[in-house]
């Protein structure tokens, strides 16, 4: 065969396969029959009291990369779980003193639609304003300061954050530099005595068990948190997304979770579909439910992680009678662009600063994941970074010692190298 012949052999060789693997999606592997097997046997969960590091980590590499989710159960010991569910419900009401304080500062003004002038630059940035809220320096230059990072009132969980399983899942999946972008506390109300419903988002959605909020996340969010205002938007990546993950987003769930007591939807193999619930031209209603989603169950203690890319939503409904208690953090390798933009955003959660004092309480394995937040700290590449530099520039010196030792023998050094190139797109 000539050249053009296996270009179109293998042109047709992948089509069929597609097709295939679409005939197999459909019958075999039915996104229903899927998810009910998911849920009845939990393959996704992976427990860190019985199984080494590695073993957890390759397990949950795996189903990241099939299922686009997984779960390792007990990577908070049941002993301390109590303790730093208390800690999270005391942060709570921390927190959201403190936004109410920096509201009253502003003058009432929402923070979600407030603009930030020179007036309210000049306020925010007053020493005397230290005395009325919490407010740290962002790491960008000119951009005002913003509440600080939840991590400071989380001092009990912070000692679990840079757990060997949690960072070597993230490792193996994202890079060896890690970088935590968001930090922040979900806490799903429970019905309420008045007839509040609980779950998730405005009150007046919430109740139904048959409906949904579905998204992906930071930094695969279409609306980017801000939508259409310049001031707010945080930026997405573009349609169809890459294949490749970009960011793991990880709830520790610190209540026990399951159908109807707060555990996340998902749906198995979304975030390596080329659609979005809220992509304008995907045709998906984002508040229905989507054949093959499912919830996630888990005690507390454990771990929930997700691809950014996977199609996931908080339920709206929790009649469990208890609250549902989990911090959520993002974590992104180092080369992403992170809290580049949104100069109004005084509230968001990407990059919540942090203060000298603060960084330095946290743990030390904790610290290079968390530098960034810092802008008293100069950020450097990690170690397992530098490693890897290392190992390339002995390799290449090795071939430039050859240059100098034995040219001749460079001719055909690189003759078992073949790099394919792909065949141009038949024009209609």
């Amino acid at each position: 065969m000539n050249i053009s012949e296996l270009h179109a052999k293998a042109a047709r060789l992948e089509r069929e396969l597609r097709e295939v693997r679409e005939r197999i999606a459909h019958t075999e592997h039915e996104p229903e029959a899927v998810a009910r097997d998911l849920a009845r046997n939990r393959s996704y969960a992976f427990n860190a009291e019985v199984l080494s590091v590695d073993e957890v980590v390759e397990g949950c590499a795996e189903s990241l990369d099939r299922y686009g989710f997984c779960v390792i159960d007990n990577v908070i010991p049941g002993v301390e779980v109590s303790t730093i569910r208390e800690e999270v419900e005391a942060a709570r009401l921390k927190i959201d003193r403190n936004h109410r304080a920096l509201q009253e500062l502003l003058g009432g003004e929402s923070l979600k639609t407030l603009k930030i002038g020179a007036k309210e630059h000049a306020l925010l940035t007053d020493p005397a304003t230290a005395d009325k809220v919490e407010l740290r320096p962002a790491r960008r230059v000119g951009y005002p300061p913003k509440v600080p990072n939840d991590i400071v009132w989380l001092p009990l969980y912070a000692q679990h954050l840079a757990n060997p399983f949690v960072t070597g899942v993230a490792r193996r999946v994202l890079d060896d530099h890690l970088r935590i972008a968001q930090l922040h506390l979900r806490i799903l109300d429970c019905d309420k005595p008045d007839g509040t419903p609980g779950g998730f988002g405005a009150v007046h959605r919430r109740g139904r068990p048959d409906t949904r909020e579905w998204h992906t996340d930071w930094p695969h969010d279409t609306t980017a948190y801000g939508r259409g205002d310049p001031g707010r938007n945080i930026g997405c990546i573009r349609q169809p997304f890459p294949d490749v993950a970009m960011c793991l987003v990880m709830i520790w769930y610190l209540t026990d979770v399951d159908e109807d007591s707060g555990g996340t939807w998902v749906v198995p193999g979304s975030h390596r579909d080329t659609r979005n619930p809220r992509g304008p031209a995907d045709g998906i209603t984002c508040t229905a439910p989507i054949p093959g989603d499912m919830q996630i169950t888990a005690s507390a203690g454990s771990l929930y992680i997700q691809d950014s890319r996977s199609w996931h939503a908080s339920p709206m409904h929790n009649t469990s009678g208890h609250d549902r208690i989990a911090v959520v953090n993002r974590w992104v390798p180092w080369w992403f662009a992170v809290d580049d933009y949104a100069p109004h955003g005084l509230d968001n959660t990407v990059c919540q600063p942090l203060s000298h004092i603060e960084y330095l309480a946290l743990p030390a394995e904790l610290q290079p994941l968390m530098r960034h937040l810092c802008s008293e700290v100069q950020d450097t590449v990690q170690q397992p970074l530098l490693d890897r530099a290392t190992e390339a520039d002995v390799w290449a010196r090795r071939a430039f010692k050859r240059l100098e030792d034995d040219p001749d023998s460079l001719s055909d050094a690189n003759a078992h190298i073949r790099v394919a190139v792909a065949p141009p797109k038949k024009r209609d």
